[in-house]
């Protein structure tokens, strides 16, 4: 018993060591990753001379997303994100700034961007440029969609072993017909505009040929606006960018499969350089150094938060500038949507601040009816009172993005903003077929014919089936009506370029669903001008982030903490069924009837 005892004794104690020391061990480990987060971002006053250097996380986004705790914890580089108008003011200030002597850009860890994103940094790269100042670019390799930014460089480095991938534009997609079959989901289908292509993944096993010659259309303009960009920063002759992508197998033999010395040969990089020699080069270039010789680079975070003065006036008039990006949804936003409630709470903010004119700034291919409805009813609102509103269209402002534009004094867009897709959908699925599979039934009585007609597992029955085609094309000619009231044409008009078509742009500005072609700056210089200010500020009301958030991604970031890589590459398995799976999650609206382009979720 005396043993028996004493192992009792040493177990407890052990049992006291491990409750105080484990709880112990992480204090210290969150106090010292604390410290070293405070010390690397303390305020520091900027070098006399350094280079700007641009290295850019994630995705380019209009709006910074709150996360729960432990998805801000464990966010990793490619998922994190970088507010577009936070990189377009650095820019800016850099060229008037005499302390920034060059842009260093390190696009490694961007996600995208989308076409028209890359075409607003790049009207900033090129002011910049004005300046005489020169702009550099390095990387291993290169996507499609970072090196249209990195071909507007003066001078670009590529690693010996690197590459870069042009490959052009394509839509494919997953289409699930057969695979809905297979597991016993019926997948009932209304649409209003036979170019409404969004449900098309859940009705049919391919691309119906109406939907492949309008994707054809919009896609090969947008790639005329990619290889346009290239050829003019890369000094090339109109179709040569094309003419190489074609012909690119044969390049590359030729060169005995050394993709590297294929771009450099044809211009599309200037030097192949390793490590050690890339930062001299790039030092050279920069021209400016520290204490120790070694180069001097300012980050776009350190630079931006020095430049923005915290006492500056508030009492110039206010032109607001409210984010709306990602899937439209009933309620609060969540990472790749934009909830009604949240907008409207931002709507309602920038009111009560006694805003002179909204910038709506919108980047979402639609969603929820009752989301865009939500929020267009209080734009209106605002408008009543007189507030000049006026919409700028980032990469997509499309079917539900369109619902709530429409009705604004002035539409803005890029020339590669995908818009319209004016049309209207409902899906309502049923599993009826599962039950049958497993045996099992379904029965019962109800007060009237209808009664538990919307029980999914039931079969949908035609009553139902006429309410639902009857709110879609009421929700159709409603679309076709505000549209037409709003710019001033006709319903015919309207349906004409409506039926769920995908306009680029320009294409949208010739028939008259966008005003004005231009950036988002230019939209906020025409909101001033309605509402007749000269001298103004423009602020941006998007959803705050908490400090807890911005804290625990600051942990991450300095402890390397991420999703194991193995999760992470079994996941990349699951990319083609991602999207309309996600879509099916996203399907939140009270009455199942959506505007969504399910074309304008690519990011091109």
């Amino acid at each position: 018993m005396d043993l028996l005892r004493t192992i009792w004794r040493i177990l407890a104690g052990i049992s006291k060591v491990i409750t105080v020391l484990v709880p112990l061990m992480f204090v210290v480990i969150f106090v010292a990753a604390l410290s070293i987060s405070v010390s690397e971002n303390a305020p520091k006053s900027l070098p006399e001379s350094a280079g700007l250097l641009i290295a850019p996380t994630g995705r380019l986004v209009e709006d910074r997303t709150p996360l729960e705790p432990l998805d801000a914890l464990f966010a990793d580089e490619l998922a994190g994100e970088t507010l577009l108008s936070t990189l377009i003011e650095g820019i800016d200030a850099a060229a008037d700034d005499d302390r920034i002597t060059s842009i260093v850009l390190d696009l490694e860890n961007l996600a995208g961007p989308s076409t028209s994103q890359s075409m607003e940094i790049i009207e900033a790269l090129d002011r910049f440029s004005e300046t005489g100042k020169p702009i550099v670019a390095i990387g291993d390799y290169f996507t499609q969609s970072q090196y249209l930014l990195a071909s507007q460089a003066d001078t670009i480095f590529l690693h010996p072993e690197g590459g870069i991938s042009l490959m052009g534009f394509g839509v494919y997609r997953t289409y699930l017909k057969q695979f809905l079959e297979n597991i016993k989901v019926n997948f009932h289908i209304f649409r209003a505009g036979e170019n409404k292509s969004a449900v098309e993944p859940y009705m049919r096993d391919d691309m119906s040929p109406q939907e492949r010659e309008v994707v054809g259309k919009w896609l090969n303009s947008l790639w005329d606006d990619y290889t346009t960009l290239v050829e003019k920063g890369r000094n090339k002759s109109p179709g040569e960018v094309t003419a190489f992508v074609n012909d690119f197998p044969g390049r590359l033999e030729a060169n005995g499969g050394d993709l590297a010395e294929v771009f450099l040969q044809e211009g599309y990089v200037d030097e192949l350089v390793y490590g050690d020699e890339l930062e001299e080069r790039v030092t050279e270039i920069v021209d400016a150094r520290d204490e120790d010789g070694d180069i001097q680079l300012v980050s776009l975070k350190r630079y931006v938060s020095d430049i923005r003065d915290p006492f500056e006036s508030e009492e110039q008039p206010l032109i607001a500038v409210i984010p709306i990006e990602g899937t439209l949804v009933p309620g609060d936003s969540f990472q790749g949507s934009a909830g009604s409630d949240t907008v409207v709470e931002q709507l309602e903010r920038a009111d009560e601040a006694d805003a002179v004119a909204i910038v709506l700034r919108i980047n979402s291919g639609g969603g929820s009816v009752f989301a865009s409805e939500v929020i267009r009813a209080k734009v209106d609102a605002i408008a009543a009172d007189g507030v000049p509103i006026v919409v700028s269209m980032g990469g997509a402002a499309a079917s539900g993005g369109y619902w709530v534009a429409a009705a604004a004094d002035e539409i803005w867009a890029m020339p590669s903003t995908i818009t319209g897709s004016i049309g209207v959908f409902s899906a309502f699925p049923t599993f009826e077929g599962v039950f049958d599979y497993v045996g099992a039934t379904v029965d019962g009585v109800g007060t009237t014919m209808m009664a538990g007609s919307l029980d999914p597992s039931r079969p949908l029955d035609e009553n139902s089936q006429r309410i639902f085609q009857a709110v879609v094309d009421g929700i159709y000619r409603e679309f076709l009506s505000m549209v037409a009231t709003a710019r001033h044409m006709t319903v015919e008009e309207v349906d004409a370029i409506a039926g769920g078509k995908v306009w680029i742009g320009r294409q949208a500005k010739e028939i008259g669903l966008v005003d004005q072609l231009g950036s988002l700056d230019d939209a906020i210089a025409s909101a001033a001008a309605l509402a007749k200010v000269e001298d103004y500020e423009a602020k941006r009301f998007g959803t705050p982030i908490t400090p807890q958030q911005l804290l625990l991604e600051e942990l991450g970031s300095s402890f390397g903490v991420s999703l194991p890589q193995a999760l992470g590459s079994a996941m990349s398995w699951l990319v083609p069924m991602h999207e309309p799976l996600m879509m099916m999650t996203q399907l939140k609206d009270p009455k199942h009837v959506y505007l969504q382009c399910l074309d304008c979720n690519h990011g091109y």
